[in-house]
């Protein structure tokens, strides 16, 4: 399975914060191997080194906790609770409809994973690139 199959595929939504703190720990305490891919930069080529993993695990949880108010987490994905190698975390104030549900859903701000990221921009802007007509009528 490819990177973005992957991306689009079945995932668990953290909604309890305690489930959430629990699954940074779980990550924290396995920080080789992880591609950390902030998706407003170009996709990484090379794997963080575990201090990079755990500090920058630890710059997007302050993100998360200061900008996120809510008394659930639900910005948090894992394809494994037990043993994660994807993970999904969306930005708190680029939230739009992050259940999927719309039809141009945000794009996760964060994804670490064990397997080499590809662009995902590429995919997401070419599915927005259609305009109005274009997409109604099938051009």
């Amino acid at each position: 399975m490819d990177y973005i199959e992957q991306l689009k595929g079945r995932f668990i939504g953290i909604m309890q914060w305690d489930d959430c703190h629990a699954l940074f720990e779980k990550l924290n305490s396995n920080p080789n191997d992880w591609y950390l891919y902030d998706t407003l930069e170009i996709a990484p080529k090379t794997v963080a080194n575990a201090d990079e993993f755990i500090n920058t695990l630890s710059d997007i949880k302050k993100v998360i906790k200061s900008e996120h108010q809510e008394r659930y987490c639900g910005i948090v994905y894992t394809n494994d609770l037990d043993n994660p190698d994807f993970v999904k975390i969306f930005h708190p104030n680029n939230l739009g409809k992050v259940c999927g549900s719309s039809e141009n859903p945000p794009i996760p701000r964060w994804l670490l994973s064990k397997d080499k990221p590809m662009d995902i921009e590429t995919e997401f802007k070419s599915k927005k690139a259609q305009g109005f007509v274009s997409k109604y009528l099938k051009f």
